[in-house]
This record gives C-alpha cells, structure tokens and sequence, in this order.
C-alpha cells in the first residue's frame, strides 16, 4: 500500500494523498462495475485548522448518499498498525459502521464477511434437506421479515443457511456472510463487503449472522448499522441468522426494527428426511438415530460409512474416522486441542496457532480440521466430543497435555480482549443454549475493572518492583498482574523475590531471607502485639489453643507464612518462567516444617496452615500429598480434639484477619485441597454467610474478596456472589479515582493488590465454573451404553403382563418429564464435580453419576415399547435419590377398571 511506503512521520499532504490513491487501487473498476456502496473517484483533500486536516469520501447506493471524512489523526494510527490491516478502505468501512474516530481511535482488526469456501457449501448441500423448519425459515423471508434459525448443536443451522444464500446468489441478490465467532466480525465487516461486492442485480442483499450467540457484545452496534445502511442508502438488507433460542429470546423483547422472527431447526426432523432417501433398512435407520443423538452431521456421516463398512458404525468407527492419519504427538495435540475448543464453539485463529500451524495445516489436508474465515476448526460439537473421546482412550496418556477447561482458559487468554469480552459477555446473558439468564453475572463490568486495576499494578511496578521490600505485597500484584497478562511485570518481581528469599538448602527448615527481614516483617511484630490485646480482653480465660502471645515465636510464625506465599508465587508461575526445582525445595520444606498434628506453627493461628495449604493447592498438590492431608485433617479438629474447629475458625490474632477472613480462607483451602463439603464445613459456611453485616462493611475488601471466593468453593454456583461482586467492584473504581489510605486496617499495605490477585482468581472461577455446568459432562464423560442391570425389583403396582397401555398417555408425558429432570439433574451434578479438582471422593461420586446415567439410559428405552411396572419403580427410586426433595409425586398406573378415558 503507498500509505505503508511513505517514512514514519509523513507531512499530512503526502499522507492524504497516498490514502487517497490506495483507496481508489481498493474499489471496484473497469467494465462500469459498480459497488453495492459506491465510492466516487472524486475523494477530496480537505486542510482545515478548525478540525484538522481529512479526506473526504462521498459514498452513495441506488437509494441514497453519504460523505464522510477520513480525518489524519485516524489515518495516522491506522498507517501504524499494518498487523491489523487497517487499509483506508477498512478505515472507511469503520466510519460509515458508525465508528467514532476520534483522536483516542485505535484501529482493530475487521473481519471479512465472506461466504463459506465452495468445499463447505457442498458439504452443506449434501447435509441440506426440506423439513418443517426450512419451509417455515422460507415463509418468513418470502413475508419480508428478518429471521433467526434457533436449534440445538447439530440440527443443521448453518446448512439450512447455506441454501438460502445460494438460492439467493442465484436469483441475483447479493450476500454477506459473517461467523461471529470470530469477534472480529462486526458492523465494519459488513460495509467493508459491500464497498468491495458488485451492487446486485435485484438491489436486494442478505446478511447471514451465523452463530450470533458467540459475540452478543456488538448486537446493539450490529442492528444499528443495518438499519443506518437501510435509512442512508435505501438498501434493502434482510438478515438470517443463526443462534440459541435463549439469544433469540433477548432480542424478542427488544426494539422492534431489532426484533428477528425465531424459527426451530430440529435435527430429529432433518435426520428423517436423510434417511428417507438411503437405502437403509428400518432396523439400520433405528440404530442410526440412536447414534446421531439429533446431530445430523453424525447421522450423515454414519449413512456414508455405512456403504464402506457394510453396517452401521459404531462410535468406536465414528472416533476412529474422525480421527484417522493422524500420526505423530504433533498432529495429536493439535487435534485434541482444536476438539476441547470446539465443544465449546471455539476455533483457534490462523494468528494464534503458532507452533501447531504446520500440524494443523496436515490435518487440514486429510480432512480431518477446516480453515473457514481464517481459523481452524474441527467441525459440529459432537464431532469435536468424539475426538476427545478418542485422544483420552487411545493416545499416549503423556500426550494429553492439558485438561480441556484450561486449553478454554489459555485461549481466552491469548484469544485478545474481544473475544474476552465476547465470551464473558455470552456467560452474563447466557445460562443455556435454552435459556436466558435472569440475572447478569457483571463478568463483563468485572472484567473492564479488572483490566484498569492491571494497568495501575503495572505502572506501580514499573516503579518498585519490591512494593517497598514487602513480600506480601509483592506476591499479590504478581498473581493479579499474571492473570491480567503482564508476564513481563511479573517476571521483574520474580527476580527480585528469588534473591530476596533462599530455600535451596537441603536442611532448610523454613525459607530465610537474604540480607535481613523483608520490610513486612513489622507487620507480624504488630500481629503480636495485636495477640497480646485479644489476651487482655480474654482475661483469665486461655485461648482455644493454649498459646498466650508472650509465647509466640514471631519470627517462625512469619517464615511458615511465606512459606505458603512462596509455594503459590512458584507454584502458578508462567509456563516460559516455572521452575521445578524450586517448587520440589518448597515442597520439601513444607514437609520438614509442619508440626506433629500436621499444622504449620502455631496453631493458636489456623490462617497460617491456610496459606500453606492454599500455596501447596496452588503447586498442583492435593489430598493425596501427606502434607496437605495432614494440614486439612488438622483444620476439621475440634477443639476438644487439640484442633482449631468449633463450629467455624478463630483468627488467634485479634483485629488481623478477623474471624470472618479467617472462616473463609480455610473452607477455601479445604475445598480447593479436595475435601468434599461435611457438616462441619456445611456449619462454618452457613455461619459466614449469616455475618454478611461484617464481611460488607467499607473499608474490608479483604475479608469481602476472601469471602466471595469461599462461596464459590463452597457452593459451585456464582449464584450468591453477583451483588457482592458488584459492591466490591465498585469500591475498587472508587479507589482508583480517588485513592485512600486506611490507616487503622493492619492490612493497609497489601489492599490492593491482594483484592486484584482474588478478583482475578474470582472471575476466572465463575468463567470455569459457567462453562462447566453450560456444557455439563462433554468434557470428561463418554455417552452412555446400555450396562447390565438388576431385574430384581419391588413394583407398588403388580402387572399380570407386559402392557404398553400400563400408562394414559398423559400419565406417560408426567413419567417421560420426570426422566428428564433425573438427566438433566446427573448432567449438572457431575459438571459440579468436573473441576481441575479431582479427589478419590469425588471420582467416585462421579463414577457412581456415570452409572445412575447408564441405567436411565436403559430406562428411557423401555418406555418406548412394551413395559410393565417395573421399570417405574426403578425410575421412582432414582429420580428420589439423585433430585432428592425436587423430584415430584408421578403418577402410577391405575386398575383397569378405574381408568378414565383421554380427553
């Protein structure tokens, strides 16, 4: 481009004038071509000291024209960022989307709206059929209404688009595509295909929004430039997309020039009609529909192997398919990762690849990963599921590189803030591809926040990457500051911590600091005295654990709380910068440091072996270490039994880390450690929360921020944390515009960037957590089989033989309801329990869930046929052991001579 040839600070005539020249190269040309939006060749330079220096474009439709003035400010920064593409052309596209290119512009990739390659679209074709859903999608556009398709994961959505497009591209009407799972794709990407796209033959133009779901963050600037392109231009634009029906709902109730008209694609419909033109036997096409799960992808896949294998196949055939020529840990990995992306609907940018493009681009070539719109992607989510499948089952178990939640979480991290924003956005809005969520989660809000605290971390460290020779302080910003993604701050405060502190000692007993005491030091000479102060109001009576403070140690008690700091610093440290050695030395030396009943010293203090446990955690250790097994045991002790436990935990330490903090940082160790929620924990949790008054009041963000993440520990559900999580935002903006200093909170000088460091974990937290449960058990657990089961049951109702009239039909819908519940229950459950935290206890609730699910399945196939009563029974007992209070009274078959006809 010669914008890009001129030197680095061109006068602003050269660079007016190189911004006009490339934008003309840009446009369409010759054979009297006209654009569906037309520039006129007579762009204008415009030199004004009033509002600077610009480029005026007139851009006009058949009905209706517009100029716009591409000022040098923007042209400027646009010129910089040739990574991002920003051409003139692009940079017009953001001006007419409705873009403000004011002076703090910064420019940002735009996607190009692009039809799907002629290899998709024939792949779509031969998936494609006529069912209820299509004629009705057909009705509504013949009807001139805007149309959102709305269906489960593979029903065909994007096929049944991809019809309509070619139907329209053959008819002469125009088409602009846009996958909004590329977060680039926007209001700019649809006017930068309409500056470059022949004006069609009819005036009429259909803009495909495919997976609106994925970036609900632009919806309002989406609909806003359609309809300025409408009123403008006189374009007549009518929009299909496809999405869930819980996104179709929010803007149902919107605007009414925003309102799309929602139609149901259902794969069970589309299935039916492949099958009806396959040569398959109703026996074949039975087991054919069991296998496809209503994904027609998998449906058509099965029919085509079928005339290979000469039988249905099975998913073992399907994994085996889906996964062939893969050869080499390279081209395994880069698979398995595409899969954990592509269950949750992620694809992996051309961009980002990085050392897994050449093996991505192998197994492009064998068909086995796509390139659409400039990313990688697998294919529907049960294709990416039977991946998974097959990588845990098959591969190297050495190959298995990371769980699929953290490769979601790296992605996000690496994926930029928009599709940061994009994906925090959908879980606030989101509860379900079914279901809307009442109620935001204020992720997105929490996420901005999160991003100014970073900036302010930052720029305090560039500064004093000691933060005043204070250990804890230190720490804190280094977890906020790696979550945020300033590898390099982090990296300055390790240097300094990794020769401030010395452990390497085989004889070590405890970390020790390299000339003198760390400044944070003072603050524990201060707990002392804060210990002798709860002693005086305790008067004669000892304390729980039989330490008065002119026994205390302080400098042993100070040292076990680094030690537990040091543990997490190391433990979570980034990938480039984690240093095995020093985690197996901490390690080590928390084993060597611990007392006999497992504490970590002194026991008066149950915060202290919180930290060490929370920083073992934090260093992938869990129950099954000693150490930390030791430690949790110690804190469920009662008191009675020399333990720190009644009923909740006491600080020992007075006004430091009162007793609410202190309750919170070991239900968060114990939790994070493993251990399954007991009745003392249920207890010390219910106590927490009834303290709300304290735990709120300004000024104690600690305990507030420690509490939070206990909730979620303890409750996996985000569900009582959105006020909270909002409040403690708040304060956090506050105190960035106007920064306070506490003087009476022994905590002052780590506030900050202890709440950063447990915001961050929060949020990411409630991220996993959302994702879990939304796309429930895909992760870990393979679909069920039919397992053996006992026959041995007790009938309420004895049945003289088989009959499927046993039930009304309406008496069989209430049993059919409550099988649902019973799935959807299981489903939940094990997602619950699906977190990088996985315990002996916890496998085996887990297995047991797996099992309750292989007899359901077992079940729901008998209710389809001939049944006595059975197999009610057993449906009764599971849906009162897994839903427990919420399953309802079903029900049962009445006596012959009672039954009441159907209405």
């Amino acid at each position: 481009m010669t914008v890009n040839a001129l030197g680095p600070e061109p006068d602003a005539f050269k660079l007016l004038g190189a911004a006009r020249q490339d934008l003309l190269v840009q446009l369409p040309s010759s054979g009297g071509r006209r654009a569906a939006l037309h520039v006129l060749p007579e762009a204008s330079i415009e030199f004004t000291d009033r509002v600077g220096h610009g480029l005026v474009v007139r851009v006009e439709a058949l009905g209706g024209a517009t100029e716009v003035r591409l000022s040098e400010t923007a042209l400027r920064a646009a010129s910089t960022s040739a990574s991002a593409g920003i051409t003139p052309l692009v940079l017009l596209s953001c001006a007419l989307s409705g873009e403000a290119l004011r002076a703090e512009w910064r420019p940002q990739r735009v996607g190009h709206a692009q039809l799907p390659s002629q290899a998709t679209l024939d792949y779509y074709s031969r998936l494609h059929r006529v069912t209820p859903g299509s004629s009705k999608v057909a009705e509504e556009l013949a009807a001139g209404h805007d149309v959102m398709v709305v269906g489960d994961h593979g029903c065909g959505k994007s096929a049944l688009v991809a019809n309509v497009a070619e139907q329209r591209l053959d008819q002469g009407d125009g088409v602009v595509w846009l996958n909004m799972s590329d977060p680039a794709d926007g209001p700019a990407s649809i006017v930068l295909a309409l500056l470059q796209q022949d004006s069609s033959a009819t005036g009429e133009y259909l803009v495909v929004l495919e997976n609106l779901h994925a970036n609900l963050l632009v919806r309002n600037t989406l609909f806003s430039c359609l309809e300025r392109l409408r009123s403008d231009f006189g374009l007549r634009l009518q929009v299909l997309a496809t999405s869930w029906k819980s996104a179709a709902a929010l803007l149902r109730h919107g605007e009414p020039n925003r309102a799309l008209k929602s139609v149901l694609a259902e794969g069970r419909q589309l299935i039916n009609q492949l099958l009806v033109g396959s040569r398959l036997d109703d026996t074949a096409r039975a087991t054919v529909r069991s296998l496809a799960q209503n994904d027609a992808h998998i449906a058509l896949t099965a029919m085509e192997l079928y005339g290979t294998l000469g039988r249905v196949p099975t998913e073992a055939d399907l994994e085996e398919h889906y996964t062939r020529a893969v050869t080499g840990a390279g081209q395994q990995e880069a698979l398995y990762r595409l899969a954990c992306l592509g269950v949750l609907e992620f694809q992996m940018a051309v961009r980002e690849a990085g050392r897994l493009r050449q093996p991505l681009e192998q197994l492009r070539v064998a068909g086995l990963v796509y390139l659409i719109d400039g990313a990688y992607q697998i294919g529907p989510r049960r294709r990416a599921q039977l991946v998974m499948n097959h990588a845990r089952d098959r591969w190297d178990a050495d190959q298995r590189w990371h769980r699929p939640e953290e490769i979601v979480l790296m992605h996000l991290h690496h994926g930029g803030e928009r599709l940061m924003k994009a994906t925090l956005s959908r879980l606030d809005l989101l509860v379900s591809p079914d279901e809307a969520r009442p109620d935001s989660l204020y992720l997105l809000t929490s996420w901005d926040i999160l991003i100014r605290l970073g900036r302010s971390l930052r720029s305090r460290n560039a500064a004093d990457p000691t933060w005043g020779d204070n250990l804890g302080a230190a720490v804190f910003a280094a977890s906020a500051l790696r979550q945020l993604n300033h590898p390099d701050a982090w990296e300055e405060i390790a240097n300094w911590l990794r020769a401030r502190w010395d452990y390497a000692d085989p004889g070590c007993l405890l970390p020790e600091p390299v000339d003198g005491e760390t400044a944070d030091y003072a603050d524990f000479v201060e707990i002392q005295q804060s210990m002798v102060e709860e002693d005086t109001l305790l008067g004669a009576e000892p304390h729980l654990a039989g330490m008065v403070a002119g026994q205390l140690d302080t400098g042993r008690m100070y040292r076990n709380w680094v030690l537990g700091l040091l543990l997490g610093f190391e433990g979570s440290a980034p990938p480039q910068h984690y240093d095995e050695s020093r985690v197996k030395q901490l390690v080590e030396v928390a084993a060597r440091a611990r007392e006999d009943d497992g504490n970590f010293y002194p026991a008066r203090v149950p915060w202290v072996t919180a930290r060490v446990v929370l920083g073992l955690c934090q260093a992938d250790l869990r129950m099954d270490h000693p150490v930390v097994r030791d430690a949790c045991n110690w804190l469920m002790r009662q008191v009675a039994q020399g333990g720190p436990f009644d009923n909740w935990w006491r600080s020992g330490t007075g006004s430091w880390n009162r007793e609410e903090a202190t309750t919170a940082m070991c239900l968060s160790a114990l939790v994070r450690a493993g251990v399954e929620m007991r009745p003392g924990m249920q207890t010390a949790h219910a106590w927490l929360m009834g303290r709300e008054r304290e735990w709120t009041i300004p000024g104690r963000e600690i305990d507030l921020s420690q509490v939070l993440e206990a909730n979620l520990h303890c409750t996996a559900t985000a569900a009582g944390t959105r006020e909270h999580l909002q409040t403690l935002f708040h304060r956090m903006r506050t105190e960035m515009k106007n920064p306070t200093l506490l003087p009476t909170a022994p905590e002052e000088r780590l506030r900050i960037p202890f709440v950063a460091a447990q915001l961050a974990d929060i949020v990411w937290s409630i991220v996993q957590m959302e994702s879990l449960k939304l796309y429930g058990d895909l992760f870990n657990h393979r679909p069920p089989e039919p397992p053996e089961v006992p026959q041995q049951r007790v009938a309420p109702v004895p049945a003289e033989s088989p009959n499927r009239k046993l039930l009304t039909d309406r008496q069989l819908r209430a049993w059919q309801r409550g099988v649902e519940q019973i799935e959807q229950a299981i489903r939940e459950q094990i997602a619950m329990r699906d977190g990088p935290v996985r315990t002996s206890a916890m496998q085996e609730a887990v297995d047991q869930l797996v099992n309750d699910r292989k007899e359901l399945f077992v079940l729901t196939e008998l209710l389809d046929g001939e049944f006595d009563v059975d197999p009610l029974a057993r449906i009764d007992a599971l849906g009162r052991r897994i839903c427990e209070e919420t399953w309802p009274e079903l029900p049962w078959p009445d006596p012959p001579t009672q039954r009441e006809p159907e209405r």
